[in-house]
């Protein structure tokens, strides 16, 4: 909700860029979501999960998934022309907030951020659950909000921007969105360092991250949903935090499109998933040999 409500911040594409309407960016748009959606659940994340949180955290498997949809998106944007198929609108960026208004509603979501967190900390154990509850809604509402404007301020939400960077050969390559995700990292990855040495650590408003393992071995799903995700990213140009934005800001067919198939891919893997799963043991009334299987399950746990 926080990041559809950044996308009112302005400066936003339409989508389509004027005169790019029809049957081919459609299909561009619905096989680039499809894939993204699909690629961002095999690989359990993206250009966030991964690059932002993973490559912080030092995890090895961030370390492989991001040069894989790197490299595949570059591939594919170059092969399939992305930056050709997706104009800039210059509209767009001739209405786009200034640099002092960046900044100005950068530095409000930090401060309100900051005192959510210092004055809820203090008060959320003292309240009841179902009111710790709200107060958490509350918190994640702000921080949607801020992580959907920092896409909007850092034009990650433009996919001409996206597709300039991605496509090596347009001719202009525009290198500006590495900033980005360094900018990024230049926060997460002393939070991170810092968080995870901190034994019994926790946020302040209580719970916990639910980190994975960062020595989680490097899987075929990892590799392929990584080579997946920067398929559908070289191909549309739009990764999911970008496209929730998009549509935000005012939600045209296309970008409709693009999230419809981006939900249905995600959806389809964890169908998948459940479909391939073993069935779960279950002791027969009097059978022996099941019980050694029970036991051996339970202690494993």
């Amino acid at each position: 909700a926080g990041a559809l409500m950044s996308g009112l911040y302005g400066g936003m594409e339409p989508m389509p860029p004027s005169g790019q309407a029809g049957f081919p960016y459609i299909a561009r748009m619905v096989l680039g979501g499809f894939f993204v959606g699909i690629g961002t659940v095999m690989a359990n994340g993206c250009t966030s999960g991964h690059g932002l949180t993973g490559l912080a955290r030092l995890s090895k498997r961030s370390w492989v998934a991001v040069p894989t949809f790197m490299g595949v998106a570059m591939l594919t944007a170059t092969l399939l022309k992305t930056s050709t198929h997706i104009h800039p609108d210059h509209h767009a960026e001739q209405v786009s907030p200034s640099a002092a208004h960046a900044a100005a509603v950068a530095a409000a979501f930090v401060a309100s951020i900051l005192a959510l967190t210092l004055g809820f900390g203090a008060v959320v154990p003292k309240l009841s659950p179902e009111n710790a509850h709200r107060v958490h809604a509350l918190f994640e509402l702000a921080i949607g909000g801020a992580f959907g404007a920092g896409l909007a301020i850092s034009t990650m939400s433009r996919p001409s921007k996206v597709a300039g960077f991605v496509d090596l050969g347009s001719g202009a390559w525009d290198a500006s969105l590495m900033f980005v995700m360094g900018g990024g990292l230049l926060i997460t990855t002393p939070f991170f360092q810092i968080f995870e040495r901190k034994a019994g650590a926790c946020p302040a408003l209580g719970g916990c991250l639910g980190l994975p393992p960062k020595d989680k071995a490097v899987d075929g799903d990892l590799v392929w949903g990584s080579a997946l995700f920067g398929l559908g990213w070289g191909t549309c140009a739009m990764c999911p935090g970008p496209l929730w934005v998009i549509v935000g800001a005012g939600p045209a067919l296309d970008a409709l499109f693009a999230v419809a198939a981006m939900l249905v891919g995600m959806r389809l893997w964890v169908d998948w998933q459940q479909y391939r799963k073993p069935p779960p043991a279950t002791a027969a009334s009097g059978s022996a040999e099941a019980t050694p299987l029970l036991t051996e399950t339970r202690g494993s746990k």
